[in-house]
Formats: C-alpha cells, sequence, structure tokens
C-alpha cells in the first residue's frame, strides 16, 4: 500500500492510501525528532510509515488536531473517516485531544478536503526502491473531480440530507414547537382551563 500526506491551502492534513487498508485507524501520532508518522489500530497493533514528513510541514501538522484517512481507488474514493493527530512527548498536547469531537459530517468533510489540496509528499511505499512509485497516489485522477464509491454515495447522501429530529411522545407540545417540549418547559393552554374561583370576602 502507498500512501501520500496532503495538505490543503489552510494546511489542513491527510492522508491519501492507493487501496483501502485492511484495519481501521484509531489515531495517528507524530514524531517531531525523525520526523516519522504512525498509525495506530484499536488491537493495539501499529503501522510505521517508512517515508519521514518533510520539515516544511511540520507548522502545518502541528496545527491538526484531526487528520484525515481516506483511500482513492480506481479513481473514487473508497475510504474516508477522521482519526485523532497526536505528537509524542507531548503532554499537554495529549490533554487538549481529550476535548476534540468527531466531525458531524465526516465524509463530507472528507470530500471537501481531497478537492481543497494543494501539496504534499510521499509518506509510505511497499517499495522504496521503485521510483515509479514515488508519484502522488491519485495518478491521473484530479481531486476536484473525485466522486465516492457506490458503497458510500448513500451515506454521503445521508449526511447530506435534513436530519429528522426524533419524536420523544412527550404530550401535547405548544403551538409551533413541532412535537415535544424540550429544556424543561411547560407547554402553555393545556390542562385543567377552569378559571379561579373568585375569593368571597362578604
Amino acid at each position: 500500500m502507498n500512501i501520500d500526506l496532503l495538505f490543503t491551502q489552510n494546511g489542513e492534513a491527510g492522508l491519501i492510501c492507493n487501496e483501502n487498508p485492511v484495519k481501521k485507524a484509531i489515531g495517528m501520532t507524530f514524531d517531531a525528532q525523525t520526523g516519522t508518522l504512525t498509525t495506530e489500530y484499536a488491537d493495539m497493533d501499529f503501522l510505521e510509515l517508512n517515508i519521514p514528513v518533510e520539515m516544511d510541514f511540520f507548522d502545518a501538522l502541528d496545527r491538526n488536531q484531526q487528520i484525515h484517512i481516506g483511500a482513492i481507488k480506481e479513481g473514487n474514493i473508497s475510504q474516508a473517516y477522521q482519526v485523532p493527530f497526536m505528537f509524542l512527548d507531548d503532554p499537554y498536547r495529549t490533554q487538549n485531544m481529550q476535548n476534540v469531537q468527531q466531525l458531524p459530517n465526516p465524509l463530507q468533510a472528507f470530500q471537501f478536503f481531497v478537492k481543497s489540496c494543494v501539496a504534499g509528499q510521499p509518506v509510505h511505499r511497499d517499495d522504496l526502491g521503485d521510483e515509479d512509485a514515488m508519484g502522488c497516489v491519485l495518478g491521473d485522477a484530479v481531486p476536484s473531480s473525485l466522486q465516492f464509491a457506490p458503497h458510500l454515495a448513500r451515506r454521503v447522501q445521508m449526511e447530506a440530507g435534513p436530519k429528522a429530529m426524533p419524536s420523544l411522545n412527550l404530550g401535547p407540545s405548544a403551538p409551533g414547537l413541532g412535537g415535544g417540549g424540550g429544556g424543561g418547559q411547560i407547554p402553555r393552554g393545556t390542562g385543567n382551563t377552569t378559571p379561579p374561583k373568585k375569593r368571597d370576602d362578604t
């Protein structure tokens, strides 16, 4: 498997593979001393990428709390997600990562990323001696025209579609609130509507 590290104009970073990795990563780490990227997996396994990152890209990497991981196969996006991105020997960054939230629309985020890439470099090659493999893993594919493979296309449509609000069936609701109040509000116009009796002072 061949992997490139790509960046957008704003320094957003991602790894692009030329085939779907066998296992899904749960995180990426970067060793600034050696320039080495390592992919971490849930079963405690890891893959150390075999081409160091150029120092020109260090500052851009430091601005990323998450990194895109995706695959381009037969000219289509066949895998796309994001994982936490950490620097080795940086405890403060690790603490900050605890508050990082997953992107709400990961596939759309990846598509926007890959179509906006302007720079990059190879970071892993199966055969380091093959000079013909050192070109971009995108090959002849034009980033701006990349589409999702059929198995991801429906998921992208679901991300882009309107989000249906769950019906909690909490009883009558106030007019215009669309089925169930929230936040502890009491609906008006329901319950006992009999006016209170006047006090008889005589």
